[in-house]
C-alpha cells in the first residue's frame, strides 16, 4: 500500500508550448536536448528510470546528495519533483528506514507508482501538493534542483520549508549560475549565488558551504534554450544551508 500524505485526485493541465517540457531536464528532439525557456520545475523525458546516463554524468546526484550529508534512514523533501528524477533516487538511497516527500510531482511520475507502474513496489515516496502541506519538524533535509528561482514568493516558501525541518536539518540548492553574483534573471533563467545565500539567511538558515562538482567553465552564461545545450549541462551552484539547533551535519 503506498504511503503518502496527499491522496488527492489530482488533475494537471499539461500545456506543450513549441518544444517546451518541465524540467531541469530538456525535452527529447532529433538533435538533442534542446530547450525553450519555459521552465516549471524538475520534470522531462529522462526521469524513467532508464540510467540517463547523459544526466546522471552532469548532474552527479549521488555526490550531491552524499555532499548534503543524505544516506540510509533519511527524510528528504524534493522540491518541486517534477518527473521525479530526484526523488526516485533519494528513495533508493534512503531506504525503507526513511521516506522521500515528493513536492508536486507529475501525473506521469505519479502514475508509476500505482499499481501496475514500474515503481509500484517503491513505498517510500509520498506526496503533497504545496509546501503548507509539511508537516512540522518532519524532515532532515531538503533538495531544490532549480527550484528556488520558481518560488512565487521567496521568503514565504523558505518559511514553509524551515519550519518541515528539524533542528540540524540541510536545505541543498542548485541553481544555475547568473555570471554575476546577484541577480535574479528570468529570462536566462539564473539566479546570482549572493542572491540566494542572502534570501536563505534571512529566512533563518545558516550557511555552510558550496561545493564546486557542478562547476562548469564552458558556460556562456546567456540561455538554457541552445540545440545541444541543456540546464544540467550549464554551470551550477549547490549550496548548504542548515536550520540552526540539533546535532550537525
Amino acid at each position: 500500500m503506498k504511503f503518502r500524505l496527499a491522496v488527492l485526485p489530482l488533475v494537471f493541465a499539461v500545456a506543450l508550448f513549441g518544444c517546451a517540457s518541465p524540467d531541469e531536464d530538456a525535452v527529447t528532439t532529433a538533435d538533442d536536448d534542446a530547450m525553450t525557456d519555459v521552465d516549471h520545475g524538475d520534470d522531462g523525458d529522462d526521469h524513467h528510470g532508464d540510467g540517463s546516463p547523459d544526466r546522471d554524468h552532469f548532474s552527479k546526484p549521488d555526490e550531491v546528495y552524499a555532499f548534503l550529508g543524505i544516506g540510509a534512514g533519511g527524510r528528504v523533501v524534493d522540491v518541486m519533483s517534477g518527473g521525479g528524477y530526484n526523488a526516485e533516487r533519494l528513495a533508493l538511497l534512503v531506504g525503507v528506514t526513511g521516506f522521500v516527500v515528493a513536492d508536486g510531482g507529475s501525473e506521469e511520475f505519479r502514475a508509476r507508482l500505482d499499481e501496475g507502474g514500474d515503481l509500484a513496489a517503491t513505498d517510500n515516496i509520498r506526496f503533497v501538493d504545496e509546501l503548507p502541506q509539511l508537516e512540522d519538524g518532519s524532515v532532515d533535509a531538503v533538495v531544490a534542483v532549480r527550484a528556488y528561482h520558481l518560488f512565487p514568493d521567496v521568503p514565504a516558501s523558505l518559511a514553509e520549508l524551515h519550519r518541515a525541518l528539524v533542528p540540524g536539518g540541510v536545505v541543498g540548492v542548485v541553481e544555475v549560475r547568473l555570471n554575476q553574483g546577484e541577480g535574479h534573471d528570468m529570462a536566462s533563467h539564473r539566479v546570482g549565488e549572493g542572491t540566494v545565500i542572502d534570501d536563505l539567511v534571512a529566512a533563518g538558515f545558516e550557511y555552510v558551504g558550496e561545493s564546486d562538482i557542478l562547476k562548469r567553465a564552458d558556460d556562456d552564461y546567456a540561455v538554457f534554450t541552445q540545440p545541444g545545450k541543456t540546464r544540467f549541462m550549464t554551470d551550477r551552484m549547490l549550496l548548504k544551508f542548515r536550520k540552526p539547533g540539533g546535532a550537525t551535519n
